[in-house]
């Protein structure tokens, strides 16, 4: 990718949106960086190359609007980001639908319909073949789960399965025509040292069943939210940088379609994939008997 390379990044008036548009910004890139609050912006210079844009990504309407004016000024978009997002944290039993809602429809429905936009654009308004990439900014919450966390986990809607973001993601990345050349990327940060788990993390009314010292939620909450805690988590900046590089080196080396972000994700997903297998190999009797002749395992 040269440096005419259009960026477009969602949530990024602080974290690691913040981190992403500074570093495509620093690499002398376009950045077209969108926030809710423009004035959260204003780290980035007023310079041709940088289209600063206000954008609730609840509004279908808005994200539309929000990506024709970045084509109208660049004539394309090469890279969506797909950053923004908030933590909403409580007990299952006391926190409320409204809260659930809004949530999923920030962290699931936002990146759903932005995706849906970048697919066009990169096929009727990229020039033919050249396609374009969307990262899915998830967490390793897209695969491991933590109590406490459960709409957050969900990215849908109450009662839904699970990860709907990674699922979504993964089922659209084989769905594009390859000739289209549209690739897609899940990006699966653990801890990192933000607002996410301070200021930007909402924690719902406590339930008094669960609000107890030896409940799971009670201890993990403890944990994320001390300082000598998140000191040991990721940097943002070097985040962002690894995302960069993954992105403009897709070439001589493709993009998986999940990359983890921080020491922490590995042995934490590695463990419940061996969990999962093993669990799989426990019961395999019970599950090839419900195929005709007992079925083939592939």
């Amino acid at each position: 990718m040269s440096e005419s390379t259009v960026w477009f990044v969602t949530g990024c008036s602080s974290g690691l949106g913040k981190s992403f548009a500074s570093t495509i910004y620093n690499a002398g890139h376009h950045i077209v960086a969108t926030a809710r609050n423009i004035h959260s912006l204003s780290y980035l210079p007023d310079e041709p190359r940088v289209l600063k844009l206000e954008l609730d990504v609840t509004s279908r309407d808005a994200i539309i609007t929000t990506v024709n004016a970045a084509v109208q000024k660049f004539h394309r978009i090469d890279v969506f980001v797909n950053n923004a997002g908030y933590g909403l944290v409580g007990d299952i039993e006391s926190t409320s639908e409204s809260d659930a809602r809004l949530q999923l429809e920030t962290n699931f429905w936002g990146p759903v319909h932005i995706t849906k936009e970048a697919l066009r654009v990169f096929r009727e308004v990229n020039p033919q073949g050249e396609g374009g990439t969307v990262i899915q900014v998830t967490s390793m919450g897209g695969w491991w789960t933590a109590p406490g966390h459960s709409f957050y986990h969900a990215r849908q809607v109450p009662d839904h399965p699970k990860f709907a973001l990674e699922g979504f993601t993964e089922s659209v990345a084989q769905e594009v025509n390859p000739e289209w050349n549209i690739k897609l990327m899940l990006l699966a940060p653990g801890g990192v040292r933000t607002n996410f788990a301070g200021p930007n993390m909402k924690i719902s009314p406590r339930h008094p069943a669960y609000d107890t010292p030896n409940t799971p939620f009670n201890q993990l909450l403890d944990y994320i939210t001390k300082p000598e805690s998140q000191a040991t988590w990721s940097d943002p900046d070097i985040c962002a940088r690894v995302l960069f590089d993954a992105v403009v080196g897709q070439k001589e080396r493709p993009l998986p379609m999940r990359l983890l972000l921080g020491a922490e994700t590995i042995p934490l997903i590695k463990r419940d994939i061996q969990k999962t297998l093993a669990e799989i190999d426990a019961w395999i009797d019970e599950t090839v008997k419900c195929s005709p002749g007992g079925g083939a395992v592939l």
